[in-house]
């Protein structure tokens, strides 16, 4: 049996490597998209009920507006009474946009990919021991001495 040339084993080298990656990037698939579903279907559902909210919400704030202009127009002609009972109105409802903005900022995360960050460390250690060995068997075979196998420096992707 004959020993493989150094072609062979850069052509082996390089299969191994696009192995890994591609099992990498799957593991970081399977991953990060059932979070990125959820963040959508979570974003659409509250851009869905901030719309209806606001179309029936819109209806009982300018009812409000109007009960605070009926209020002040005891104290003001009734031009301004209308004017200050809606930005009165209007500066409630900042104030209570304000603190909901607060509120979801804080519950805003993603959790960063554990188990993928972890199985990229693992290659990167594996691929520098075959970097390594790669390395010991091209000088090997330059030198005329047979090459040595590499044992235990592959890593099996679950």
């Amino acid at each position: 049996m004959s020993e493989p040339q150094l072609g062979e084993v850069i052509k082996d080298i390089t299969s191994d490597i696009q192995t890994i990656v591609r099992g990498e990037i799957e593991l970081a698939k399977a991953e990060l998209v059932p979070q990125a579903k959820r963040l959508g279907l979570g974003a659409g559902l509250f851009g869905a009920a901030g719309y209806l909210g606001l179309q029936a919400l819109t209806l009982l704030f300018i009812c409000v507006a109007l009960v605070f202009s009926a209020l002040y127009s005891y104290v003001v002609p009734l031009a301004w009474a209308f004017v200050l009972g809606f930005v009165t109105l209007a500066v409630l409802i900042l104030i209570v946009v304000l603190v909901l903005v607060l509120i979801g900022k804080s519950k805003m995360h993603v959790e960063a990919p554990e188990k993928t960050i972890s199985e990229v460390n693992l290659t990167i250690g594996a691929v520098a021991d075959a970097i390594d060995q790669a390395d010991a068997n091209v000088k090997a075979i330059a030198a005329g001495a047979p090459r040595t196998p590499a044992v235990g420096s592959r890593v099996k992707l679950d």
